[in-house]
């Protein structure tokens, strides 16, 4: 089933174009759906699901909605545990890159934040991941038996130990040049190779980058140490408090916070009300106004 939202007149277009595209790239393609065979058998048409996956990205809007997408629909024809996505800079010299980073996981050791908390591993695999899709042409590339170090030592060794459990990756650049820096996809997964074919990937992540760059990517939790031994003395908040409310502060819904640190909505819901007690409000702008960092 389609999910459509309203389309421009140039989005129509577009998406009419893609049907025709699809149905001509996909005609030798046989996937592998080695992700939730029972729960989503691959349809008989193939390029029926490209299309659909493709229609539906018009719809999304939040970053919990491009999650759902990515781990349901796309996981069936790609089939992966993590994507990340990672742009900036990667020409400088600098050893401080300040690269940007959004993650969708179904692990749940996983998450944007924890890259945000070791930067300098993160940035270190980045930059030799770039290094590898220049030297290929700029063109997507897959890096499988990542257990076998002698093979794969430079990458290996750069892996933050919280991505050391996954066997294979596949990286997608894209380079922008009205914004002068480069935008890397990075698909990790845990079983030994990625086989995916060049025409899904030609098919599939012009419509990934698009939603990414239309969505409000996840930014760092930044809480100084002082502020929240403050807050915490001042109202008794416990630390997940402090750090939901802070992605109440950043306009993100219960949905999207449970995604963000893996928990239930129920348990967003109930630490809110928790904070609300404790600071005697009813809403959460009176909440963020009362507990203002600045």
């Amino acid at each position: 089933m389609y999910v459509f939202t309203t389309l421009t007149l140039s989005q129509f277009k577009m998406l009419m174009n893609a049907k025709t595209l699809v149905d001509k790239s996909l005609q030798s393609i046989k996937i592998d759906n080695k992700f939730n065979k029972s729960q989503n058998p691959v349809a008989p048409n193939l390029s029926e699901k490209i299309f659909s996956i493709i229609a539906s990205s018009y719809a999304i809007n939040k970053h919990i909605d491009f999650y759902n997408w990515l781990q349901t629909s796309v996981a069936e024809v790609l089939p992966h545990n993590v994507l990340l996505a990672c742009w900036g800079d990667f020409e400088s010299n600098s050893q401080k890159f300040n690269f940007n980073y959004d993650v969708a996981s179904n692990l749940a050791n996983i998450r944007t934040q924890a890259l945000f908390d070791s930067p300098q591993k993160a940035d270190d695999l980045m930059r030799q991941l770039h290094k590898s899709w220049s030297a290929n042409n700029n063109r997507w590339l897959t890096v499988n038996n990542l257990d076998s170090f002698d093979v794969n030592k430079e990458i290996k060794s750069k892996l933050p130990e919280i991505f050391n459990e996954f066997k294979s990756l596949l990286v997608y650049g894209l380079s922008d040049l009205r914004a002068s820096n480069d935008c890397l996809y990075v698909f990790f997964s845990t079983d030994t190779t990625f086989e995916v074919q060049d025409s899904l990937m030609g098919l599939l992540m012009p419509h990934i980058d698009n939603v990414l760059r239309k969505i409000q990517h996840i930014e760092p939790v930044d809480i100084s140490e002082a502020a929240s031994v403050s807050m915490i003395k001042s109202y008794n908040l416990s630390t997940r408090e402090l750090e939901i409310i802070d992605w109440v502060k950043q306009g993100k819904t219960d949905g999207e916070i449970a995604m963000i640190l893996y928990i239930s909505q129920n348990t967003v819901k109930s630490h809110l009300k928790h904070v609300f007690e404790k600071l005697n409000v009813t809403r959460r702008a009176q909440a963020v106004a009362k507990l203002s960092y600045s």
